[in-house]
This record gives C-alpha cells, sequence and structure tokens, in this order.
C-alpha cells in the first residue's frame, strides 16, 4: 500500500472534461510557428466564479470515482487512506487515555515537547513510507496534529506544563473526520496541477487561488459523518471511538465518492 514512489497522476479519459474546467486557451496567443513560441500556462485575469469552482470541483469528484469504480486500486489511494485513518483512530484511542501517550521526548531530541508530539503522531499515523499518496496522508496527519496542539490541554500536557489528562472526544470526532476530507483535498491539488500539465499549450489557468481543491474538502466533509452525533443513532450501543473505527472503511468511500448518499 503506498509504495509507489513516482505519480503517474490521473490521465484517463474521465479527467478530459477537469482539464477543460481548470483553464481555457488564450486568445491572443496565436499559431506556434516554433516550439520556442509555444507559452507557458499563464494565470487568468480574474478570480474563477463560484459556478465555475462548483464545476471543476464536480469534475473532479466524478472523474475519481468513475477511475476507482474501473480499477478500486488506482494510485494505491483506498488503501492508504483506510490504513492512515486506522492509525489515526488507534493514535487519537491512545491519547484518549493518556495525552502524554508518547511519552517525554529522548535527551537526545533537539526541538519542544510539542514538536516530539507532532512527530511521532505523525509518523504513527503515516509510518514512513514514501510513497505519493503516503505524502499525502503525512500532510494531513500533521495538520489534524496540529489541531490537536491548538487545544491549550493538549499543549500543556504535551509540553509538561500542566498534569497529563484525556483527549476530549469532541475533539477525536473533529480531527477525525477533518482527516478524510483533508486527504481529498491534498490528492485533488496534485491532480488538478497533473491536469495543468498535460494541458494545451497557451493555457490560462484560472484557479490559480486554489479554490476548486478547497470546495472538493469542504463538500467531502459533508459526507463525513462525526462519530460523537452517530453514537445517539447507534442501536448497537457503540462508543463514538468504536463507530470511528467500525466506520473507517465506509468513510473512505464516502469520501471518495464511492458509497451511497455522497451525490449532492
Amino acid at each position: 500500500m503506498g509504495t509507489s514512489t513516482t505519480w503517474d497522476g490521473p490521465r484517463g479519459a474521465g479527467w478530459t472534461k477537469l482539464r477543460r474546467s481548470i483553464g481555457q486557451l488564450g486568445r491572443t496567443a496565436g499559431q506556434a510557428a516554433t516550439p520556442d513560441e509555444i507559452p507557458n500556462p499563464r494565470q487568468g485575469d480574474g478570480p474563477i466564479s463560484p459556478q465555475g469552482v462548483e464545476t471543476g470541483g464536480q469534475r473532479f469528484l466524478d472523474a475519481l470515482a468513475e477511475e476507482l469504480r474501473a480499477d478500486p486500486d488506482a494510485f494505491g489511494l483506498r488503501d492508504t487512506m483506510r490504513d492512515g485513518a486506522d492509525q489515526l483512530v488507534h493514535a487519537m484511542n491512545e491519547l484518549r487515555r493518556d495525552l502524554a501517550a508518547f511519552g517525554p521526548p529522548p535527551p537526545e531530541w533537539a526541538g519542544s515537547g510539542a514538536d516530539w508530539f507532532m512527530s511521532e503522531f505523525v509518523t504513527t499515523v503515516a509510518g514512513e513510507r514514501t510513497g505519493i499518496v503516503d505524502a499525502f496522508v503525512r500532510r494531513s496527519a500533521t495538520r489534524c496534529a496540529e489541531k490537536l496542539l491548538d487545544d491549550p490541554r493538549v499543549r500543556e500536557a504535551v509540553t509538561g506544563e500542566a498534569r497529563s489528562s484525556s483527549l476530549a472526544m469532541d475533539l477525536f470526532c473533529a480531527v477525525y473526520t477533518f482527516f478524510f476530507a483533508d486527504v481529498v483535498t491534498e490528492f485533488a491539488k496534485a491532480a488538478v496541477a497533473e491536469q495543468v500539465k498535460l494541458a494545451l499549450p497557451g493555457l490560462v489557468i484560472i484557479d490559480p487561488g486554489g479554490q476548486i481543491p478547497d470546495w472538493i474538502g469542504e463538500k467531502v466533509a459533508a459526507w463525513i459523518p462525526n462519530p460523537c452525533e452517530e453514537q445517539g443513532k447507534d442501536e448497537g450501543g457503540r462508543s463514538a471511538a468504536e463507530l470511528a473505527s467500525d466506520l473507517v472503511r465506509d468513510n473512505v468511500d464516502r469520501a471518495l465518492g464511492l458509497a451511497n448518499g455522497t451525490e449532492a
């Protein structure tokens, strides 16, 4: 899972509509007589419209779901996300028992206690694999650690400023739901950049601010049920933490547009 060190990028037929959504040919480019006259992609003059953002984002989601339905193992995305989410739940369950679960940094550690916490958390969630999708999971795990450290109780516990306590369940659930959407957002940023490279010479980039990946992240976040809220609906009496673990596979498929109820 996630062992590839190269990025093949999404190149199937389903990505053509997305490519058309993220740029347009510059009308003043003219006909190139030599390769040197072919202009590089350039940014458009104004912001992309809300409708353009939505169209591009939906075409990304459609293309991704289409590719994964044809090849569930494409990019190693599903398995790597599942593994990362499983490890995320494991790490946060350890923190629910004790915010100092990663222990104090070793004597040779040159950074702060918060830096040690982040390093251990990210390694636990993302491992040390070096594939492209692993990098997306690692970036998201880093942002999850930052969200945890933004909480005063967590920061004080891991820096030794206060006696250790347990991770609050509402923070557990917030970080959990964030992770799925953020991994897809990271994938979207790379995929959109790849479509720009594959586009025709003279392309005018109409989304230089990255609004399309941001829209995708917000859309995916709305598909992921919050386990704290789902607990009251669970007929099996499972805890929110148990639900978070049991729903990992379903939530990966929801995030990738492969589960029922993900369509707008």
